[in-house]
């Protein structure tokens, strides 16, 4: 449909539209727009922009059209445009643009987006918990308090700002205070779930105290409304505390106050294979799945179910269902490839090709260390401050026994910040290695990386490893920074291929490596692994750092 605009060089003898027909073709966009006629609404707009890029309304109109299509970077992108035109720009696009690039995980272009937003609106405290979170996102942890605590006082003195404040509080290890604004946020919204999971979460770390981490988590279950999420995250701590069975009892008893919600069998279902109960986890897996059919979370765990209770092609059909919706999955993965295993199926063996994918070396010796064993040294020192605050692992990771933090390559002190470099030339050689092709790691391969997440763990004596995969990751890995004595025995190995998933025929490890200090071991994120328990004594400890990489 024409609107008598047009759209190239002005013609000799004519003139340009008037504002008026301008303003009418907007009207009548937005009319369009009611109508969900959200191409012909678009075309009209379009139209507007390409003879006046200045023209705010139909800026505006397009954007809210772009977005209630959830089109997060074509509305970005019109923004944008209509900044570069030199038109005079309304604080309220200014603050969009911001939320916008934060959606889009541009995170250091948000930090600047947001604070030209500030300076436009000082004293909106959505722009300063805005910033608060994209200064979060960046790393910045610090600063992202400060922000949340300035939203705060201009009046923004929400549940959600406090609990911002809180997660940057924790970030940057300032737990006291972290613990202080999460009981803020609780006493103003007591069914706060991530408020309660952090909570629990810190003291439970803090203290390894089950029953100081859940004080709070207990009023609020006892209350009639208590949500099942509630419910879930006391059976994680339970779980966690090593009380398996009491944790799948408050979970059973729930469920029958409750009827079926599909987060209680969930769980359930969980924590039975976790008591090798595999038959009653097919059956909490089963009530799960008729409730939520398409969820991979659901999938994933009653195919776990089915591999279990002795159904490996059910199993190995689920895990297709999942490739279909995700090619990445790694637990969809991970499931096809012990259901190949189970069966005796040849195709088991291009997934767990351990000479081809698993490959261990030495570090280099970052710029600003003489060599590698002072850098280790160095290394060691810094980690050790950052677990020595805790004293129990956090509820919802593999290890026991032991402690981890969150490491944050960029911004940390400097050994940390410079693991980045130590490890770079061995994951290069990694990729190079593996190559480009068809098979399932190789064609992921860029010859680029980003690291996703990194962190830091330390095991005390008997401390050990889960056997578990990375669902997000592409390679994972385990780099040691300082050990006891080595054990020839197998004590703290790094092993592979045993699930954590009882089975009927029982699945060994296949393939073991021998830690030792300053060597990295990369390997694909879908393999299972974990670790022989630590036989350490005393107050010997074993310190590593592990991280997931995708494709850059």
């Amino acid at each position: 449909m024409s609107y008598g605009i047009e759209t190239g060089c002005a013609k000799p003898g004519r003139h340009h539209p008037s504002q008026e027909t301008f303003d009418l073709v907007v009207a009548h966009a937005e009319a369009l727009a009611r109508e969900g006629r959200w191409l012909d609404a678009q075309a009209a707009l379009a139209n507007v922009l390409a003879e006046d890029p200045r023209h705010i309304a139909a800026a505006s109109l397009l954007v809210r059209v772009h977005l209630a299509q959830n089109q997060i970077e074509p509305a970005c992108r019109t923004i944008e445009a209509l900044a570069a035109s030199g038109a005079s720009m309304p604080s309220d696009l200014v603050l969009l643009r911001a939320r916008l690039l934060l959606a889009l995980s541009r995170f250091d272009e948000s930090v600047d987006a947001f604070q030209t937003a500030i300076a436009a609106v000082p004293h909106d405290g959505a722009a300063e918990l805005g910033l608060a979170v994209a200064l979060g996102h960046a790393g910045r942890h610090e600063a992202a308090a400060d922000s949340a605590r300035a939203a705060i006082e201009k009046g923004y003195d929400t549940p959600g700002a406090h609990f911002v404040r809180s997660r940057a509080l924790i970030e940057s290890m300032r737990f006291d205070e972290a613990e202080d604004e999460l009981r803020n946020v609780l006493r103003s919204d007591p069914a706060h779930a991530p408020a309660h999971a952090n909570l629990v979460d810190l003291v439970w770390m803090r203290s390894g105290d089950a029953a100081a981490a859940t004080a709070t988590l207990d009023d609020a279950l006892g209350k009639a409304d208590a949500s099942c999420e509630l419910h879930v995250l006391k059976s994680r701590l339970l779980d966690a505390a090593g009380e398996t069975g009491r944790a799948y009892a408050m979970l059973d008893a729930a469920i029958r106050r409750a009827g079926d919600r599909v987060e209680l069998h969930a769980a359930a279902a969980q924590l039975s294979l976790k008591l090798d109960d595999a038959a009653r986890a097919l059956r909490h897996a089963e009530i799960a799945h008729r409730y939520a059919m398409s969820d991979p979370h659901v999938l994933g765990i009653l195919g776990d179910a089915s591999l279990s209770t002795g159904n490996p092609e059910r199993a190995a059909a689920i895990a297709e269902r999942l490739l279909a919706l995700d090619p990445d999955d790694g637990h969809a993965i991970a499931l096809r490839a012990s259901a190949w295993r189970t069966l005796g199926d040849a195709r088991y063996r291009t997934l767990y090709d351990y000479a081809r994918f698993v490959r261990a070396r030495r570090l280099d010796a970052p710029p600003g260390w003489p060599d590698l064993e002072s850098y280790l040294a160095d290394l060691a020192r810094s980690l050790h401050r950052k677990h020595d605050a805790l004293r129990a692992h956090p509820l919802t990771q593999t290890l026991r026994t032991g402690t981890q933090v969150e490491l944050r390559l960029a911004t940390d002190e400097p050994a940390i910040s410079a693991f980045a470099t130590a490890i770079d030339s061995a994951v290069r050689r990694y990729l190079d290695e593996i190559g480009r092709g068809n098979d399932i790691l190789s064609r992921r391969n860029t010859g680029a990386y980003a690291i996703r997440e990194s962190w830091s763990v330390r095991l005390r004596a008997g401390g050990y490893h889960t056997n578990h995969f990375h669902r997000r990751g592409w390679l994972s890995s385990a780099c040691y920074i300082e050990l006891p004595p080595a054990d020839a025995g197998g004590s703290g190995w790094l092993k592979f291929g045993e699930p954590c998933l009882p089975t009927r025929a029982p699945l060994a490890a296949e393939y073991f490596v021998r830690p030792e200090p300053g060597l990295l071991v990369l390997f694909p994120s879908w393999m299972w692994h974990g670790t022989v328990p630590f036989a350490g004594n005393g107050n010997r400890t074993r310190l590593t750092i592990a991280f997931d990489i995708v494709p850059g």
